[in-house]
């Protein structure tokens, strides 16, 4: 009889927890989207962004977020400079996983949007429990560096603060939320509901970016927004950051590329690399540094053709990469000449 009882209170639980999971699916796209909670945020999508420079390229969907909240204080800012003033464009990086490696750019994580909106001019504010940080765990020591405002919570989200943020004005990031799995924006709030931007609608079947869902459990994926400080560094600055890489992107191109030799596999070859050429390019272009633009315009061409490989095929092609790279490497030791006239 005991045991017949306790299989009814476990079932009783189940199906409330499945009613309750069941009503936010089904209600999640039949709340209204109520004119007075839009901040009239424009919407950046990496993939339409990228496509613009000739390779649509997704991944960057957190790039394309801070894109979204940057313009709400400066609509001049575009998605490009954005990845261009993380400060990294020109680097190369890659490291093991799995037993083979991974390409990218120098710290190719999300970190590079704290970087880049810090360089802009505008100071990072984030907000992280301390139990789950999805992968994140770094962000502490990078808002450290950069000055910004950080706090991890524990068990109970600061939601009020979230709102009191919305409420003046400032639109919210984050790494989730109920809304979207993915990097999206909070652009507004009512008792029930957030209200949100994501960078790809096509995500979640849809051609609106603009969704909204119960507010739930709330916000309990890292949280981020920014506030202008002024301090945006300058064009020369930025030159010099990125001139700080050159030598040991080339050192580390040439390890990588004498390490397939040896019969490393390639697992990932991040579409990051060719992009950030190509955004280098544009800036060098807009800075007057024409041989440097010409120059890293040549290494986009030479990258084009690994950008359009994936796994889990890319190590068939790994001669193809090598022959890619070295011609990249030469390039690239060709432009030293024009780094050392930066100063």
């Amino acid at each position: 009889m005991i045991k017949k009882i306790k299989i009814y209170l476990v079932s009783c639980i189940v199906l409330i927890i499945l009613a309750v999971f069941g009503y936010f699916y089904l209600t999640k796209n039949n709340y209204s989207y109520p004119a007075e909670y839009k901040m009239n945020l424009t919407h950046i999508s990496d993939i339409a962004e990228t496509a613009k420079s000739g390779k649509a390229a997704g991944g960057n969907c957190y790039l394309a977020t801070t894109a979204m909240l940057l313009k709400h204080f400066d609509p001049a800012i575009e998605f490009w400079k954005v990845f261009v003033y993380q400060g990294n464009a020109v680097s190369f990086s890659y490291y093991w996983s799995n037993g083979g490696t991974k390409a990218n750019l120098a710290d190719g994580s999300t970190d590079i949007l704290l970087t880049a909106a810090s360089n802009l001019g505008y100071k990072p504010h984030v907000r992280m429990n301390k139990f789950v940080n999805g992968g994140m765990g770094t962000w502490r020591d990078k808002i450290k560096e950069l000055g910004g405002d950080f706090s991890y919570y524990y068990f109970f989200q600061p939601m009020d603060e979230y709102k009191s943020v919305i409420a003046s004005g400032m639109p919210l990031g984050t790494s989730g939320s109920p809304c979207h799995d993915d990097f999206n924006v909070i652009e507004g709030y009512s008792e029930k509901e957030l209200f949100a931007i994501i960078p790809d609608p096509s995500d979640v079947k849809r051609t609106d970016p603009k969704i909204n869902c119960p507010i739930g459990l709330g916000l309990t994926h890292t949280v981020f927004w920014f506030t202008p400080d002024g301090n945006k560094i300058s064009g020369k600055d930025l030159m010099l950051k990125m001139k700080s890489t050159v030598n040991e992107s080339l050192e580390v191109m040439e390890r990588y590329i004498k390490n397939l030799k040896e019969g490393a596999d390639v697992i990932e070859f991040s579409q990051k690399i060719y992009l950030g050429r190509e955004f280098a390019s544009m800036y060098f272009q807009e800075q007057g540094y024409s041989e440097l633009a010409a120059g890293y315009k040549k290494s986009t061409g030479l990258l084009l053709p690994l950008a359009n490989i994936y796994p889990p095929d890319i190590n068939k092609h790994k001669d193809e990469i090598i022959s890619q790279m070295e011609k990249v490497l030469e390039n690239e030791k060709s432009l030293i000449k024009y780094w050392e006239a930066v100063n």
